[in-house]
Order: structure tokens, then sequence, then C-alpha cells
């Protein structure tokens, strides 16, 4: 099967197969590989959870569509050498694939599939990313790659419309997270964050939930109760009053990672914190700020 289309990835060999009954909660990975020939570290982070959560990896390469320098030259020259290189491109990633499904099984990893695509990484991500339950992204500001920068990271993370997990260069991934704190302030993307972090959640050895100042309910309207579901999946899970941290903004980010600082937590796990909607909350003070500072990964949830 070949799909086609200037974003639409592609895969040499698709095969079908049955699906075992054990793998019912199996947890479905998507993550972008940077690299070729070797496997950046996000791509080896999804391996090593996809093997913990006995899930699937499917790996996406996107080679970027751009033209060189046009003095001299004609532009519609220029863009069919473009097309043609990209084309080669393509194919030299395609010819990876039988080396990352060998690495991938042996990683223990159920099903992997390599991808390919051109163009935008954010899209050619979101294209996919109904299939799966996680995305891992690789977040290094110093990268030459504009998608492993705070502002790619996030714009993946808004069109993927994944739980997203997020890992800084410098934080080396093990295999798993001892303590994971979670952002509370009682509303949708919060829940929705929790919820998506369960997995992690579950297996950690220590959870602790950052509890901020709720947000006034509407009129007759009630919220799900917090300890309810701590008291079916985490009943152990310790809760840290912090107060007023704002409604948005720096300050609310600095206080965040603070406090998980404080507690010393493995990963951050927070949604759409301060704002009705993730789009504007990616675009505001919050994100920008806890994407540009954070010092250990995060869990963030559409």
């Amino acid at each position: 099967m070949r799909l086609t289309g200037i974003n639409a990835p592609r895969e040499r060999r698709c095969t079908v197969e049955a699906l075992d009954p054990e793998q019912a909660d199996m947890h479905d990975i998507l993550v972008r590989a940077q690299t070729l020939g070797h496997w950046d570290e996000g791509v080896v982070a999804a391996a090593l959870i996809a093997a913990e959560f006995g899930g699937s990896l499917t790996a996406v390469h996107v080679v970027p569509l751009g033209l060189p320098p046009m003095a001299f030259y004609d532009p519609g020259m220029l863009a069919a050498a473009a097309a043609i290189e990209a084309d080669r491109q393509m194919r030299e990633a395609d010819g990876h694939a039988d080396a990352f499904r060998t690495w991938a099984t042996a990683m223990g990893a159920r099903h992997p599939v390599w991808l390919t695509a051109t163009g935008d990484a954010s899209q050619a991500l979101e294209y996919n990313a109904g299939w799966h339950d996680l995305l891992v992204v690789r977040l290094d500001p110093r990268d030459d790659d504009p998608w492993a920068n705070p502002g790619g990271v996030g714009r993946i993370a808004v069109h993927a419309r994944l739980p997203t997990l997020v890992l800084p260069a410098q934080c080396r991934f093990g295999g798993g997270f001892d303590t994971v704190a979670v952002a509370w302030n009682g509303t949708p993307g919060a829940a929705r964050a929790l919820h998506a972090a369960k997995h992690f959640v579950t297996r950690a050895r220590q959870v602790v939930v950052l509890r901020s100042e709720p947000e006034p309910l509407a009129p007759l309207r009630h919220a799900f109760c917090l300890q309810d579901w701590l008291a079916r999946h985490r009943p152990d899970a310790q809760i840290r009053e912090i107060g007023d941290i704002g409604d948005g903004g720096e300050p609310t980010g600095a206080a965040l990672l603070a406090a998980a600082r404080r507690e010393e937590a493995h990963l951050l796990v927070m949604g759409a914190y301060g704002h009705a909607r993730f789009s504007e909350w990616v675009l505001g003070g919050v994100t920008r700020h806890v994407l540009n500072n954070t010092d250990r990964p995060l869990l963030m949830r559409h």
C-alpha cells in the first residue's frame, strides 16, 4: 500500500497481522524519527515505552521541502530540482524500514512500522495520529531542526491532538518515571491530561498532585471528583496544595516547574492550563515558559 501526496507518509511494504487478544490494552506509540542509520533519543525512548506498555511503535521520518538560492537560476528548474532531491531522500529513508523493524522488535516493541513523508512535520504526524494513543517528541532549543525547538514542539502537539510526551535533550529516558507530578486545577483540560497519563501514573512509584486554586464552576455544573479517580487508580497519591499560581502566563509556568522540582518529579503532567482552548494555551505564556525552561519530561494533552 502506498499513500501519495505532499505530506502523505509512505511505507515500502504494508502487512496486516491478526490482533492478539492479550493486546487489548495495548498502547500504540507514534514518534518522529529525526535521524537515519542510527536512532535518535526520542525514537529509543518511544521503543522503550512501547515495550513497557506492550504496545506497537510507528516511526515517521519527514524529509523537509525547500528550494536552494534562486540567484541566476530559473525558479521552475529549481522547483523541479527540489522535488527530485526530496524524492531521492524519501527513497533513501525508505531503505531503512527493514533495519528499523528489526531493531524495534529486538527492543520489545510490537508490530513496528516505518513511514516516510515530505514537508511539514506537524501535518505528517497529524496524518497518522488518529491510529495512536501517544506521541513522543524530542525537545532541544539548540538543535538546528525547527521541529525540535519549543515552537515546533508546541505546533506538533496542537496538530496531532494526542497526549504528547516531550523529552528534553538533556534528560536520558531509562524506561520509566519513578515520580510523576500532575498539575491540577479542576478544569477539563487538567482532567484530560490526567486521564491521558494513566499508564504512567499507575506504573510510577510515587504520584504527587500539584493542586492549585480551582476555577469557579458555572451554576448547575458539577465537576467529577479527583479523589474518586485517584481512589480507583492511585489511592496512595499525595496531594500538595500550591495555592493561587495565576491564571496563565510565565508566572504560572514558572510556579508549576518550581513545584515539580521541589517534588523531584521525573515527569510533569499538565493540560490546557489556564485557558479554555489548548490552541490558545500553546500560544500563551504558560507553555512557552515551560517548554523553554523545563529540565524534565512533560506529558501534555490537548
